[in-house]
């Protein structure tokens, strides 16, 4: 593949008796992709063990358009700490050591301490996929399991603040009996790295969960399964790649040739129109119409300054899981300057 593309990256780490252990490879366009689109990565180890029981992991990245893009592969040997700091270190190597601003992973001791060694600034979150996923066993015995898993992801998703999801949290554990069941109590101790207010000051392109992999996976099903030899693998994977890099031609193409039309007479949003890509465009224009779905009012301790203004936003277009009332947002901002901030965090 390098005799084709010089740019190509690969790196095979072999053991004393010259057996593989790890590979590392970079595909060309993924060194390109990865300069403008290094915010945020997706770095997932459970798509697929091949035939060889080594587990495929793959790093992920979100462009222009929304699409998944792939920044990197490697099949290891092993999922300890040396491995992932081996696949790290050489991945970050292939892309000159810039960092990736935000990582997500799945709840992994391995994956944490590499990560933590390796990319000490970069901010490091789990996949809330993967923790859902376990919901189901670590709730066995608990009455009305189904309503508690609900009950759970809503306070997860759905708290606006720290203090509304610490008083949700220490409810819901009270109210299901959950105090001496350690994977929560171990849950909790990390809640930095996968409740949602805690994360929510980082910009993280859409991400909650390893989805994004777990999308990028859907497109290599149909091209390498758990039966592909190495050697097929290798040439499946350079089929899929050029196979999306056709997808992301046309919706370049789209973005380029076609102009969605503007829903409101906001001069702002017809500078969006100029500014945004056609996906992304359309996706603003979702938030956009649930204007329509919203109430403002001042708070009841509202005194108005010179500085800042506050106000409450109701939003009718989704309601809370447990209360079914409206979500409440706060917003503040300055007439004269620059400074907006609302508690949803997407600005």
């Amino acid at each position: 593949m390098q005799q084709k593309d010089r740019e190509f990256y690969y790196s095979i780490d072999v053991d004393s008796f010259g057996r593989l252990r790890n590979v590392v490879w970079v595909h060309s366009h993924s060194k390109v992709a990865y300069e403008e689109f290094h915010d945020v990565i997706c770095l997932d180890t459970t798509y697929l063990v091949n035939r060889y029981n080594m587990p495929f992991a793959s790093f992920v990245g979100v462009n222009q358009h929304r699409q998944s893009i792939l920044l990197g592969c490697a099949l290891m040997s092993s999922e300890d700490i040396i491995s992932y700091k081996m696949v790290l270190s050489t991945w970050l190597g292939a892309l000159n050591n810039v960092h990736p601003l935000a990582i997500m992973t799945d709840q992994c001791d391995s994956i944490k301490a590499a990560i933590s060694a390796m990319m000490p600034n970069t901010i490091h979150r789990y996949c809330i996929w993967h923790i859902f996923a376990k919901l189901p066993t670590k709730l066995s015995g608990v009455l009305d399991g189904k309503i508690a898993k609900a009950e759970f992801k809503a306070l997860v998703l759905d708290s606006i603040n720290v203090a509304e999801f610490e008083r949700q949290w220490t409810d819901f554990i009270e109210k299901y009996n959950l105090e001496e069941r350690d994977w929560f109590y171990k849950l909790y101790l990390e809640k930095e790295k996968w409740v949602s207010v805690y994360l929510n000051g980082h910009f993280w392109a859409g991400m909650l969960s390893t989805q994004r992999s777990e999308g990028k996976h859907a497109f290599f099903d149909g091209f390498i399964n758990r039966q592909s030899t190495l050697k097929l693998f290798v040439q499946q994977y350079e089929l899929a790649i050029r196979a999306k890099f056709e997808k992301e031609l046309e919706a370049e193409y789209r973005s380029r040739c076609f102009e969605p039309k503007c829903l409101s007479e906001f001069a702002w949003e017809e500078k969006f129109q100029t500014c945004y890509t056609r996906e992304v465009f359309e996706f603003f224009q979702v938030q956009l119409r649930k204007l329509y779905h919203c109430e403002i009012s001042s708070p009841e301790d509202h005194q108005a300054t010179a500085e800042v203004e506050n106000y409450i936003i109701s939003d009718y277009s989704f309601r809370s899981f447990n209360t079914r009332d409206p979500f409440v947002f706060a917003v503040e901002y300055t007439p004269i300057g620059e400074y907006l901030s609302c508690s949803c965090k997407w600005f």
